[in-house]
């Protein structure tokens, strides 16, 4: 069909707790939300533009309040642009002051038909826009938000990925999949990991963006310290998000190259990970 899509909805958590949240003031939820919008807004120009620079199918992009939604008809593309906003938004306030507020996002990754009518407010004002609608958009709000995985991940739906060419990867105990894509003629590895159990130990058939390997091979993007940093911005209700983001960290160190350059610092890692998850202070 015409109208099939692969649609990703991604959105801030925490977005509603933050907004409602008694303990601060209008003045410091204001700042904390300048914060996210300046991350995101710097992320999301950098990749988008970059990666619709040398793509021939260009990458629609919409945003409403603290959510952006994504459509192209090209896979990967559309793939390595998510690996890429997941990891420009948690990194961009490492090493600038703690008073920034890094915020962990979500989101769906689907293929269902959609289709782009004219934007209600843009008939409105008089100007030009699209606003999409359909299955695609549907579904991918709900891979993201009513699957029960908590965290900063990228959930997938079964049907992606029977369009990748995954293959079979292990290294240092870790098993999961990998894909080769090839981006502006370099090759990388994008990974991907099965999810048989949701989180109330439902049975799912989704796969989950392993986005944190690029960064962790360098052994010296340090997503270590940037959980310890934000670390203080979580509850007993919201420390899951913390945990899961922190083992998806951990996985992304496990497939890296961090081990075969500083083993010290690939051990010091692992161990600050796994007390992270277990929330072992």
């Amino acid at each position: 069909m015409e109208h099939m899509k692969y649609c990703v909805f991604i959105d801030v958590l925490g977005y509603g707790e933050l907004v409602k949240d008694a303990t601060k003031t209008t003045e410091q939820k204001i700042h904390a939300l300048n914060s996210i919008y300046t991350n995101l807004a710097s992320s999301l120009l950098n990749t988008i533009n970059e990666i619709n620079s040398v793509i021939t199918d260009k990458i629609f992009i919409k945003s409403f309040s603290d959510c952006f939604y994504l459509e192209s008809n090209n896979l990967l593309d559309l793939l390595f642009s998510c690996q890429r906003i997941f990891n420009d938004s948690f990194g961009f306030y490492i090493n600038l002051p703690e008073s920034e507020y890094t915020p962990l996002i979500r989101g769906g990754f689907v293929k269902d038909w959609t289709v782009r009518f004219k934007d209600l407010s843009a008939i409105v004002n008089g100007q030009d826009g699209t606003n999409p609608v359909g299955l695609g958009v549907a579904r991918a709000y709900w891979t993201s938000e009513m699957t029960k995985l908590s965290g900063m991940r990228l959930i997938i739906s079964d049907e992606v990925i029977e369009d990748l060419k995954i293959k079979e990867y292990s290294r240092n105990g870790y098993n999961c999949f990998v894909q080769e894509y090839t981006y502006n003629k370099t090759l990388l590895n994008l990974y991907l990991e099965r999810i048989q159990t949701n989180e109330e130990n439902c049975p799912v058939n989704l796969y989950e963006l392993i986005w944190t390997e690029t960064a962790m091979s360098s052994c010296t993007y340090d997503y270590v310290a940037q959980l310890k940093n934000i670390r203080q911005n979580f509850n007993d209700k919201s420390l899951r998000h913390f945990q899961k983001t922190a083992e998806v960290v951990l996985k992304g160190l496990l497939i890296s190259e961090c081990k075969e350059r500083s083993g010290k610092v690939y051990d010091n890692h692992k161990k600050e990970l796994k007390k992270m998850i277990k929330n072992n202070e």
